[in-house]
């Protein structure tokens, strides 16, 4: 196994595979970042490729069945990597979720070229080694709201409900400016700096919240001050700090131990459920491709799995 085709070769071999994968990457390219678009075109060249060598009878992705995922999983998994004599299953996860991504955007899309029904499932993607922490149920989120709420230490309720409202990572929550809290049009947002994603990026604000914030920085906070929400005392939080107080509240709802990336994991979850595109939690979430909005998605399906059969 050598280096994949690129599509000048693909459209050679298997030229209806390619029109439809390359009028997918045009779509894909107007909404996507150029690096997430990368991806895909990796990924869908990959499938391509398999097509060709091992499927010749499949002229077109309509007649991608299930027995050809099946046969391509394995083919995967024996490809080299970039110096490795294997894929490594990051690599292996990210191109059979951007493939089962491309099925399921096809058949929202009712294009014709779609196969009768999406032929990959969430149990198609390897297992991670770093799975992400399981997310409060919305029982749970509701518990350790009222906790934080009830918590003689107005920063403890900032701090909840902020993180399980937004889905800031700490250090941007941690990191946010005095005047992050900015008006735009009829409505609040916050403004958080340049991340991960290499970009600000701007999170509508629910009134409650920023009448939260108002209130604290009121109390506490000294004008002068450059940090949005500082500790009393005025010196930066931490994560550590952050940490114990997320706690505080959940013990007192009656929680085990909460990490704060439970209450970010929670949000996207939330979103998810409520049918938000995977786009747009992307870009709430700041992440820089859909590789890790995905790890989301599967991991909730994966969850909801579990769940679906201990019921029955």
């Amino acid at each position: 196994m050598g280096a994949l085709p690129g599509w000048a070769e693909l459209e050679a071999a298997v030229p209806q595979i390619a029109a439809t994968m390359r009028r997918y990457l045009t779509q894909i390219g107007c909404v996507l970042r150029p690096g997430s678009v990368g991806g895909a075109d990796l990924a869908l060249r990959c499938f391509a490729a398999f097509l060709a060598q091992a499927a010749p009878e499949v002229a077109g992705i309509a007649q991608v069945t299930r027995r050809h995922i099946e046969d391509y999983k394995p083919w995967l998994a024996a490809r080299p990597g970039q110096n490795k004599t294997r894929l490594t299953p990051g690599a292996r996860i990210h191109r059979l979720g951007t493939l089962r991504m491309f099925f399921i955007r096809i058949d929202e899309w009712d294009w014709d070229e779609a196969p009768p029904k999406v032929p990959m499932f969430t149990g198609d993607l390897p297992r991670t080694d770093h799975p992400l922490p399981r997310a409060l149920d919305d029982g749970a989120a509701a518990r350790l709201l009222r906790a934080a709420q009830n918590d003689t230490r107005l920063l403890v309720r900032v701090t909840v409900e902020m993180l399980l409202r937004t889905g800031l990572r700490v250090s941007e929550y941690t990191g946010l400016r005095a005047g992050a809290v900015v008006q735009i049009g009829a409505g609040p947002w916050l403004h958080v700096p340049a991340g991960k994603l290499r970009e600000d990026r701007y999170l509508p604000l629910h009134p409650h919240l920023v009448a939260l914030i108002d209130d604290y920085r009121r109390a506490h906070v000294d004008q002068a001050n450059p940090l949005l929400l500082p500790r009393e005392n005025g010196r930066p939080l931490d994560r550590h700090t952050v940490t114990r107080m997320i706690n505080k509240a959940g013990a007192a709802a009656g929680l085990p131990h909460i990490h704060p990336h439970q209450l970010r994991h929670t949000l996207a979850t939330q979103a998810i459920n409520r049918g938000m595109s995977l786009e747009a939690i992307a870009a709430m979430l700041g992440h820089r491709s859909l590789d890790m909005t995905l790890r989301y998605a599967n991991y909730r399906e994966l969850h909801q799995v579990g769940e679906d059969a201990q019921v029955a």
